[in-house]
């Protein structure tokens, strides 16, 4: 790649005919960089996952390109020449999201207001985009309209389409209607406060079976607050087999904390802080994350040096098959 870059020609015609350089694994390369800064960015190493994304999309991946666009803008807070440019490429491609973003007003526009387009031109585009795809019964697509609408201020037809999301089996739409619409900013008609709670737990179920760790992590949880611990535990014991680091790191503390556990939280039958303490040191090899840290430093000192090696052992076998991430949304932040 370098000795290109010594001659426009050479790179013209590179840039033309991308296989004849890359051959046929081009796209192959492109989706396996992709894949490997997708998760850094998810386990929260976003300079890591940057370089990745910057290698697919120069290898024309559009998504790559809106993430490494987002990383960029996340760093400075607004949207610069650089993450204009990854948002420009993702957006020719069809990446909505990317449309969204180049949308927006106010300060992600830089500190110099001098984004030099249309941002109304990005919106009717990224509604142009999904709304046929949406119409077609793509529930992704709907969920796409959900954040178009919303920031159009459509806020009613957002509701609408994230509702249809939800009933078209997406999990995510199943449990953000849940969470983030029901439930945040009560949005829906109901008679009565608690028609609108079992519509959230409802949907939160529909996720949660489906697998997705946020849904279970805040099904649990919601039991636990109502007084059903025997379903907040049976939920529970589901999340702490994800890959979701909010989730394990609940699953860790309520098995020490046992019957013991404050109101509201879940209370585990039994206490089994070797059970537990295992979990969070593993969740701590894999993460470093300073919290989990402090509730080990905590645990300790009420553990016996016995129990503390038990659980030392135990943890070298926990956690080593994949990795632990934050299922970050694409659109939220």
């Amino acid at each position: 790649m370098g000795a290109l870059r010594h001659s426009a020609l050479v790179l013209a015609v590179w840039l033309s005919c991308p296989l004849i350089v890359h051959g046929e694994k081009g796209p192959e390369q492109a989706d396996a960089l992709f894949q490997e800064g997708y998760t850094l960015y998810q386990r929260h190493y976003a300079t890591s996952a940057l370089t990745k994304f910057k290698e697919a999309a120069e290898l024309g991946h559009f998504e790559a390109a809106y993430y490494a666009g987002n990383i960029i803008r996340q760093n400075y807070t607004y949207i610069t020449k650089e993450s204009e440019q990854y948002y420009r490429q993702a957006a020719e491609g069809g990446d909505v999201y990317a449309m969204l973003r180049l949308g927006q007003k106010g300060r992600l526009c830089g500190t110099l207001r001098d984004c030099d387009y249309d941002r109304e031109a990005w919106i009717d585009r990224a509604l142009s985009a999904a709304l046929p795809r949406a119409d077609a019964g793509d529930s992704e697509a709907m969920m796409e309209l959900f954040s178009v609408y919303w920031q159009r201020g459509e806020r009613s037809k957002a509701f609408e389409w994230t509702k249809k999301a939800a009933e078209h089996g997406n999990p995510f739409a199943q449990y953000w209607l849940a969470v983030g619409l029901l439930d945040e900013r009560e949005m829906g008609f109901y008679w009565t406060q608690s028609g609108r709670r079992a519509d959230i737990l409802k949907w939160l179920e529909a996720s949660a079976e489906q697998g997705f760790p946020k849904a279970m992590h805040k099904l649990a949880s919601e039991y636990a607050q109502d007084g059903r611990m025997e379903e907040a535990v049976e939920w529970l014991e589901r999340m702490g087999e994800t890959d979701y680091f909010s989730a394990l790191f609940e699953y860790g503390l309520v098995l020490v904390a046992g019957p013991d556990g404050s109101e509201g939280r879940i209370q585990y039958p039994e206490s089994k802080p070797v059970e537990g303490l295992a979990v969070l040191l593993a969740l701590h090899r894999e993460t470093g994350n300073s919290s989990v840290q402090f509730s080990i430093e905590r645990i300790l000192t009420d553990l016996n040096p016995d129990a503390i090696g038990e659980a030392k052992a135990k943890s070298e076998e926990l956690l080593v098959d994949t990795p632990i991430i934050h299922y970050l949304p694409k659109f939220g932040i």
